[in-house]
């Protein structure tokens, strides 16, 4: 058995001690998810047993409930359901994203492939809910495009900053 950490002054002490934890979270992402259909993410739509969807990834929200700032029934709204564009319009930090009482229950049906894009990404289960923007938002699956869409604000005040110039110049002619 390994003591603790060898003191400063060993020199040359060798021991064999468990995986690292690079070892441990890649032993994680190779662990095979649960993968939930539609039909089972909605039977869990109820106060005392409810899960949500988000990119792919499926969440007990249950023990949060009562703790989440913008009450309940935001979350429950969703419950048993598919939220990606809900969660991320709510404007989510990473520490809501890490939230140690949501617990991953595994990976939703059809999103297989969006999953393993935010693996590829760096992401890793411990992370929490992903953040599509940091990840970029061609992960694939079902909802892959959803980061793509905080671009639309900028992309619709740039149209329209250039419909007015337009205007403009048009009525100066």
């Amino acid at each position: 058995k390994c003591p603790p950490s060898p003191s400063p002054r060993s020199v040359g002490f060798i021991c064999a001690r468990g995986p690292s934890q690079e070892g441990r979270q890649r032993n994680q992402q190779e662990r095979k998810m649960k993968v939930i259909s539609m039909a089972e993410l909605e039977k869990h739509a109820s106060s005392n047993d409810m899960w949500i969807a988000v990119h792919g990834l499926v969440w007990d929200v249950t023990k949060f409930l009562p703790d989440h700032p913008g009450g309940p029934e935001v979350v429950e709204a969703i419950g048993g359901k598919e939220g990606s564009a809900e969660f991320e319009d709510a404007l989510h930090s990473a520490s809501a994203r890490r939230e140690t009482t949501v617990k991953l229950v595994g990976m939703l049906e059809g999103s297989e492939k969006q999953v393993e894009g935010w693996k590829k990404k760096g992401w890793t289960e411990d992370q929490g809910i992903p953040d599509v923007d940091s990840l970029g938002a061609s992960g694939g699956g079902m909802m892959g495009g959803v980061g793509g869409s905080s671009l639309l604000p900028i992309l619709a005040g740039v149209a329209a900053v250039a419909v007015i110039g337009l205007a403009l110049f048009m009525k100066r002619r």
